[in-house]
């Protein structure tokens, strides 16, 4: 049975969809949680749905600065940080990569990449002084394959896996673990905002089994991958897309 009791985890993207479902789940199996992201409004919310032990802060993933504070009020309030869950992510804009501006591809890559960087190095030492812990970062089917027009999206999910590799490999021996968690079409703010309807139909057919994802299957496979069931797995990363990544499927 999984249980988080006396167990800290801090959650970025925490205002909506898997962030808001992995704080849900967390609290659910005994964690204390520290929730952050920059919607305060949608926080506030889901400390309001989840209950339990929760703490807010507002976090620029994409500052360096932000990203240590939370790690220093986690410590503040609960004396430690067990998990982390590198949630936060954004879309960008899709366009061609001959025309798409600098700060536009640099916004994505510094929310979808750097801060799992500042995040990270902000919370291992958190961690190795406590015994260990878990690194649990949200990568993408686009980080295994690409998607036209969202060339910033790609680059930075496909450096996830890199980075959550490097990471394993570093601080095994402190009994730190990080994996990757790379979701398919999940029915989250992000995807609803992000994608016409008529991509969304379009990348809603090509799964084989015929549906979207919730965030809480996807907290599901978070909070597994951060138990101590899964004690024995490091450097991976572990695909929840209803067969996407498969192959293809050909008409009968």
């Amino acid at each position: 049975m999984i249980d988080f009791t006396d167990k800290v985890a801090i959650i970025s993207g925490a205002a909506s969809g898997i962030g808001r479902a992995a704080v849900e789940k967390f609290v659910t199996l005994g964690a204390k949680v520290l929730a952050v992201d920059i919607d305060m409004e949608g926080l506030a919310e889901t400390a309001a749905l989840s209950g339990g032990d929760i703490t807010t802060l507002y976090v620029d993933v994409s500052d360096e600065d932000n990203c240590q504070k939370a790690v220093d009020l986690a410590i503040e309030t609960y004396g430690r940080v067990d998990v982390l869950c590198n949630n936060a992510g954004i879309g960008g804009v899709a366009v061609r990569l001959a025309d798409m501006k600098t700060a536009d591809w640099q916004k994505v890559i510094d929310v979808n990449l750097t801060s799992l960087f500042y995040f990270s190095r902000a919370a291992l030492p958190a961690m190795q002084s406590s015994g260990g812990g878990v690194i649990v970062n949200l990568a993408s089917v686009d980080g295994h394959v690409a998607m036209s027009t969202f060339s910033h999206y790609t680059a930075a999910k496909h450096g996830v896996v890199g980075l959550t590799k490097c990471i394993a490999l570093e601080y095994a021996r402190d009994n730190i673990r990080c994996v990757a968690v790379a979701p398919g079409f999940v029915r989250t703010n992000m995807t609803e905002s992000g994608l016409s309807d008529s991509e969304r139909e379009l990348l809603a057919s090509l799964i084989p089994m015929g549906r979207t994802s919730s965030p809480e299957e996807v907290s599901n496979l978070i909070t597994w991958l951060a138990s101590s069931e899964a004690s024995y797995i490091t450097g991976s990363c572990h695909t929840i897309d209803g067969g996407i990544l498969s192959g293809f499927t050909l008409p009968e």
